[in-house]
């Protein structure tokens, strides 16, 4: 290329960088460098610096220096979220660029793949066409405030906005848009403007950048896509536990729902050993969110022992020796809880293999729903329930032929909970002596949701969270004295 048409080519980039932002705007994948991974160091060269070539979902390769590795990437993201048809959850650490990818995916989708500058963004990045719509249409980016949306996002909307795009109330803290010159538009909204600010219209896209206190704003936002067959995208640092996101994007998973974790770590344009150390007097948890994007337990919680590649198992037919028991935590307004319980009594092992929850129900109501779900079970060798509920036990006695064993009281909750957490503690060869079926969702979610108290003292834990874990205790404390009384 001569002088003079290289002048030309670079005025014409310099045109393109300054009017039409995103034509150029690269989405980042892994470079080849030392990485320290999940691990604390890393033991491999420290790598060519060039970009990976990725070989499958989640897998990347230097040819220069013949490495394969498992990375995350933006690209990665975008390609998960192409084939995620209702709502994804894109969880980052610091410095992932989880809300410029949104920011970039937001101005694409309100322009449309029409546009030239959108389908040039879209084949530099390699990414499929149908990403983003084919017509300009009407965005949403809510952030948790409007102090958030203009310290946050809206510089990184306006950074991918072409050259002729018209913004109203853009600086003020208060709900604003802009217009792109082909008419797409994007809306920016507050969650702390509350549900009722997200109703009404259709729209192709919501952008929500951290995660929403209320879930209903979730909800609403799900509505708001049905009409244009949209997506509801969020990008966050999963800095809160295991909130109800976690519930939905990971725990259930419904169809047309997924969630991908970028880790600032794999970021080319960011030191790892920098970021590690901004991070290191942080606690474990707080670490994995803020590299890896990783939803972790928030501290305090009674039964941190647990582990759900441990103690959680696939359903299976119980043996028919195995004994079975069912165990029972009254409760109207509050949830009425039952476990079933077969024990594998050679090995002293119990399995939780079904599980009901129900608000609102008298206690004959639930008392029958106990009689037809364990209808094929076969007969039972222990109910235990709530000591403290005499007439409950008395009526499903009298009226249903239920009859129950109150477990003992003179055992403290603190005690009963070692009584648990003894069972979660893994014996000379990693097995534990309390396993749950996956099917018992609602318990799993205790486990992972019971905390002690901040304002109780010590050893007492908050009353949340709490019914099923109560009723397990009961059949622990019960199966405890039964064995000690045998002995």
């Amino acid at each position: 290329m001569n002088p003079v048409e290289f002048g030309k080519s670079r005025q014409r980039l310099l045109s393109i960088a300054t009017n039409y932002p995103l034509a150029l705007a690269r989405v980042w994948v892994p470079h080849c460098h030392r990485w320290d991974g999940f691990g604390v160091k890393s033991d491999r060269i420290r790598g060519c610096g060039r970009p990976m070539r990725r070989l499958s979902a989640g897998v990347y390769r230097c040819d220069h220096c013949d490495i394969e590795e498992v990375r995350t990437s933006q690209f990665e993201a975008l390609n998960r979220l192409n084939d995620t048809p209702e709502a994804f959850l894109a969880t980052g650490g610091n410095r992932a660029g989880k809300t410029e990818l949104g920011a970039m995916l937001a101005i694409a989708t309100a322009a449309g793949s029409d546009v030239w500058w959108v389908r040039q963004w879209l084949e530099l990045n390699n990414l499929p066409i149908d990403l983003v719509p084919k017509k300009p249409s009407t965005v949403w980016y809510a952030a948790l405030s409007y102090g958030d949306a203009l310290e946050y996002g809206r510089p990184k909307l306006e950074r991918y906005a072409p050259a002729g795009t018209k913004y109203t109330r853009w600086r003020a803290q208060d709900r604003a848009s802009l217009k792109l010159p082909n008419g797409g538009r994007v809306v920016s909204l507050s969650c702390d403007a509350g549900r009722e600010k997200f109703q009404g219209a259709a729209v192709s896209m919501v952008w929500i950048d951290e995660e929403p206190t209320d879930v209903g704003i979730f909800e609403e936002c799900l509505l708001r896509i049905i009409d244009k067959r949209g997506k509801v995208l969020i990008t966050a640092t999963p800095l809160k536990g295991l909130t109800f996101l976690y519930d939905i994007f990971v725990d259930d998973q419904p169809q047309g729902f997924d969630h991908y974790a970028i880790s600032g770590l794999d970021n080319p344009y960011v030191s790892s050993p920098k970021l590690r150390r901004a991070v290191s007097h942080l606690s474990e948890a707080s670490q994995q969110a803020r590299l890896f994007g990783a939803f972790t337990s928030q501290s305090g919680l009674v039964y941190p022992e647990f582990d759900r590649t441990v103690h959680i198992c696939k359903p299976f037919d119980i043996p028919d020796e195995w004994e079975r028991d069912v165990c029972i935590d009254f409760g109207v307004r509050n949830p009425f809880a039952a476990l079933w319980v077969a024990h594998d009594t050679k090995n002293d092992v119990l399995y939780v293999y079904r599980e009901y929850y129900k608000t609102e129900k008298t206690t004959l109501e639930n008392g029958r729903m106990l009689l037809a779900l364990g209808a094929k079970d076969g007969p039972l060798r222990f109910v235990v329930a709530d000591p403290e509920n005499k007439d409950g036990r008395l009526l499903m006695a009298r009226e249903l032929g239920i009859y129950t064993k109150k477990a003992p009281k003179h055992y403290g909750v603190s005690e009963t909970i070692n009584m648990v957490k003894d069972r979660l503690k893994l014996d000379a060869e990693g097995r534990p002596a309390l396993v749950v079926f996956a099917t018992c969702r609602e318990l799993i979610k205790e486990f992972r949701k019971y905390k002690w108290s901040k304002t109780k003292g010590k050893d007492k834990p908050d009353k949340q969270f709490d019914h099923g874990l109560d009723a397990l205790r009961y059949l622990c404390a019960f199966l405890y004295r039964f064995k000690k009384l045998k002995s």
